[in-house]
């Protein structure tokens, strides 16, 4: 019996995971699921991982905050379990994720974009990752500013580390933010949609990505379950610090 006690906690402890990611158990959604950061503190029942590379991640005033003040090495962006922040939900195809009102803002106030001085490259936007988060594979829409090409929405997609990227053109979110949303089809492919912040009631008016709701490149071969959540980032320090802020996300 002693022995089989010890088994069972060395297996319990395996399970858990390292100290740099949590545990999945609880937080793969099969249902219908909401989130609007209520109350203020630690994120809850997300999947992160790599929280080191983005430690100030928080909810606050009812939003997701991300307060990115350091970019070493561009530790911040996400391409699998060492390089950047990522904080998801596990999904099965089919699926849906809304992030409404996502994008950057200062850190005084979230909901004032920053400035596009000096051709920054700051984000804040959702991923979609192969189940394998040691796998460099993912596709994900991103809004903020790309350089040049300020307050807008970048798509993005690295399979086994080869990227293509492109946007939807410079000043089409003047506000830094916008309402992302991702329809995970049958046939494990994705859609993208896009719409100006909708902060009433009204009913969403969903514009596809570039016109085909296809990001560029080549995809990511997606099984049935992938991680979709929420990511901020910068390219190297131009315009840090800033905040990456979400209201609210919805996924059916």
């Amino acid at each position: 019996m002693t022995k089989l006690l010890a088994l069972s906690l060395i297996l319990s402890l395996y399970a858990c995971g390292s100290d740099d990611s949590d545990n999945d158990s609880g937080n793969e959604v099969t249902g219908e699921f909401s989130d609007d950061f209520a109350g203020d503190g630690e994120l809850l029942d997300y999947i992160t991982n790599n929280a080191s590379a983005l430690p100030d991640v928080t909810q606050k005033d009812g939003r997701y905050h991300a307060n990115l003040i350091n970019n070493d090495d561009n530790v911040t962006l996400h391409f699998h379990e060492d390089q950047g922040r990522l904080d998801a939900k596990k999904l099965n195809f089919p699926f849906e994720f809304i992030a409404r009102n996502i994008g950057i803002g200062t850190q005084e106030d979230s909901q004032t974009a920053p400035t596009s001085a000096n051709d920054p490259f700051n984000f804040c936007g959702v991923q979609v990752h192969v189940e394998d988060l040691s796998t460099p594979s993912s596709s994900h829409v991103v809004v903020g500013h790309r350089g040049s090409t300020s307050f807008t929405i970048e798509g993005k997609n690295t399979n086994e580390g080869s990227s293509s990227v492109n946007d939807i053109g410079a000043n089409t979110v003047p506000d830094g933010r916008a309402d992302i949303r991702i329809v995970g089809n049958e046939d494990q492919t994705i859609t993208v949609y896009w719409q100006r912040p909708n902060l009433t009631s009204d009913a969403d008016n969903w514009t596809l990505y570039n016109g085909t709701g296809e990001l560029p490149g080549e995809a990511p071969t997606f099984g049935e379950e992938v991680y979709v959540g929420l990511i901020t980032y910068a390219f190297w320090f131009t315009g840090v610090p800033f905040v990456g802020t979400c209201d609210a996300i919805e996924i059916n």
